[in-house]
């Protein structure tokens, strides 16, 4: 069923209030509404088609083989034939329309009357409240704000550094909906981003004086302590790194980096900055010299309890963490006219 497109069911009480959500909230994009059917068709962002019915009895397989959408003798996919374990309905692979980008062709077939061409096949997927839909998304933090003003309830917005964030929520029904939204960024920007990093510190700091880096930031933190915190968290995840780089693959248990502790036990608060400025530096010229030396660097990856983590996500939490810290700094020299 290579040229079938994906057709998820959703079994709804009040059709009009779920056509609300998925197009006005969701901004999914309306195929068809049929108030005596009490069906409802909507296209997704990634190419598949959300059959929204009122009727618990409807047989939509045989709706669509009279629509010609279904072959005869195919009948929807139950939730235990997908081989999911985890979630009966997967995330959807993207996929383009067959239609070769047209307009979306409202599938109804009226007496009478016959379609002036024939529709996409379906592969129908009932949607099981246990599971949950996976769809693609942007600007998130925007969206969960947007929603959240239409009365959403329980929105919750879930960040893995440098890799996506994805923003959960269930439909009027009782359905979940996740929306994730890719944080990667190209391999060149993270290079970039995580090459500046020692020029965005110095700059952060210069013309402070010793007892001005104990100006104290919102958080409560000193500059002095947020400093060394930017350089140990770099040594922290220079080891990952260099693990990845040296022994691709393997496994590594990721300690939890806890930076109050470390402040206290390596006493943050009264040490110079000078010479951990300095190894700042060289520690980032060093990885960038491994990431130069070593083929497909950015492909290694350590196997750990959260799952697979290559260098280019390392770098790019470690990089990003740094620039929103130097933020910091420098929001904090501002709040004190230094």
């Amino acid at each position: 069923m290579s040229d079938a497109l994906l057709l998820y069911v959703l079994r709804v009480i009040d059709l009009d209030r779920s056509l609300t959500f998925y197009r006005d909230m969701l901004r999914f994009n309306p195929v068809s509404y049929d108030p005596e059917q009490r069906t409802a068709r909507l296209l997704t962002p990634d190419g598949v088609t959300l059959f929204l019915t009122a009727d618990p009895e409807l047989d939509v397989a045989a709706l669509l083989r009279r629509e010609g959408a279904v072959r005869p003798g195919e009948t929807p996919v139950p939730p235990e034939e997908e081989g999911e374990t985890e979630s009966p309905v997967a995330p959807p692979p993207k996929r383009e329309l067959e239609t070769g980008g047209e307009e979306p062709v409202d599938l109804r077939v009226t007496p009478g009357s016959e379609p002036e061409s024939s529709p996409p096949f379906y592969e129908i997927r009932e949607v099981d409240k246990e599971g949950a839909l996976h769809f693609p998304g942007e600007d998130l933090l925007v969206s969960q704000e947007r929603l959240a003003a239409f009365g959403i309830p329980d929105l919750l917005l879930e960040e893995t550094p440098g890799v996506e964030q994805v923003l959960k929520m269930q439909d009027p029904d009782g359905y979940r909906v996740f929306l994730h939204e890719s944080l990667r960024l190209p391999d060149e920007e993270v290079i970039a981003l995580y090459r500046k990093g020692p020029d965005l510190l110095e700059g952060a700091i210069l013309g402070l004086e010793e007892e001005e880096l104990d100006l104290k930031t919102p958080g409560g933190e000193s500059l002095r302590q947020l400093v060394l915190q930017i350089v140990d968290f770099d040594l922290e995840m220079m080891q990952r790194v260099k693990w990845a780089m040296a022994e691709n693959g393997r496994s590594y248990t990721i300690p939890l980096y806890q930076p109050d502790e470390w402040a206290h036990a390596l006493r943050y608060d009264s040490r110079s900055v000078q010479v951990e400025v300095h190894l700042f530096r060289l520690l980032r010229e060093h990885i960038l010299h491994q990431v130069e030396a070593v083929p497909e660097a950015m492909d290694h990856h350590l196997v750990s309890e959260q799952g697979s983590v290559e260098v280019r996500t390392m770098l790019q939490v470690v990089a990003e963490t740094a620039r929103e810290q130097i933020q910091t700094i420098l929001n904090t020299r501002h709040h004190y006219g230094k």
